[in-house]
């Protein structure tokens, strides 16, 4: 999957949703529905393959296009999902685009 939407389309709304590490690991090693794709052995074990790959995609992306896209100043939108349900985040999307709307 490649994820460079607010590259390729510079004058869009460009959001980043970020989750903290470990409660990114708890929702992958827990997710049924990833148990055939991405199996992991431990939350040891899904805490290494997650950040091994998070760093060489974001390695590949600087060496093909250029850009960090861990450099949040790409982005007119950052929000932290770690706490959030998926409505509080759905609110401040539309509250923030409404507001890049009208500039």
């Amino acid at each position: 999957m490649l994820n460079f939407g607010w590259f390729a389309i510079p004058d869009s709304f460009k959001i980043y949703l970020k989750v903290d590490i470990d409660i990114a690991v708890q929702r992958a090693f827990n997710d049924s529905l990833r148990k055939d794709t991405e199996p992991y052995e431990s939350i040891e074990d899904a805490k290494s393959k997650i950040m091994y790959r998070h760093t060489e995609e974001t390695n590949r992306w600087i060496q093909e296009y250029g850009v960090n896209r861990d450099d949040m100043s790409n982005y007119d939108l950052v929000i932290d999902t770690s706490y959030l349900k998926p409505e509080e985040i759905a609110d401040q999307i539309i509250e923030e685009y409404e507001k890049w709307l009208n500039k």
